[in-house]
């Protein structure tokens, strides 16, 4: 698995900025996990610099896509 590209976080974990050049890849996978369970998932996003998740998730990492 790729290292977590290095993000900045606001305060309620919801919203991640990254610098989208740390990656060649046109994709990242967020790590989320829920506020009321120790479930975490993986989703895929566009490698844009921004990610937000719903209300009641918390984005853990951002790792990259394959290239």
């Amino acid at each position: 698995m790729p290292d977590p590209i290095p993000v900045r976080l606001s305060d309620d974990g919801r919203t991640a900025t990254w610098n989208p050049a740390m990656t060649r890849a046109a994709h990242v996978i967020l790590r989320i996990g829920r506020d009321e369970g120790g479930e975490v998932e993986e989703r895929r996003s566009m490698n844009s610099g921004r990610a937000r998740v719903r209300e009641g998730e918390r984005i853990h990492e951002v790792l990259a896509g394959e290239e």
